[in-house]
């Protein structure tokens, strides 16, 4: 079974992101059986998209032939196109090796809703600048906020 994990630096070892589709690496494995796994890390190309980081990820999914994805957490551009795809999703937490097992095992919980809301983990927009004091102008940050 191949499956691919949000992570943080990448390997059996490392703890799941809790995020998809910002999350900066992807950990592909390969699962014969519990305990007999090989990994591979790879980039997220969505980890610093202005907007669509799920989509990309969701895609780099796809890319990568994995027929299961383990993360924290899933918005819902991504799970839309994953599930599309026919990739089940599942929510993990700990290390790689352990949530992999679990997968193997039937101990893991498949999301079939979004557990983000749209535009999760852009940070707080920004203050917009020029136009008069209260500076009407074009925001500087990403993501949702402006005036309080």
């Amino acid at each position: 079974m191949r499956v691919i994990v949000s992570t943080n630096k990448g390997g059996l070892d490392d703890t799941i992101c809790p995020a998809f589709g910002r999350c900066p690496t992807f950990t592909l494995v390969e699962a014969e059986a519990k305990d007999k796994m090989n990994a591979s890390s790879v980039p997220n190309p969505g980890s610093g998209a202005g907007g669509g980081a799920g989509i990309a990820a969701a895609q780099a999914a796809i890319d990568s032939g994995a027929r299961a994805v383990i993360t924290g957490n899933c918005g819902p551009n991504a799970l839309a196109v994953l599930m599309r795809a026919g990739i089940k999703v599942y929510m993990g937490g700990g290390t790689v090796k352990n949530a992999v097992n679990d997968l193997l095992e039937g101990k893991l919980t498949e999301v079939t809703s979004p557990t983000n809301p749209p535009h999760f983990g852009m940070g707080p927009g920004g203050r917009g600048r020029g136009l008069g004091p209260r500076g009407f102008g074009r925001g500087q940050g990403r993501g949702q906020g402006g005036f309080p």
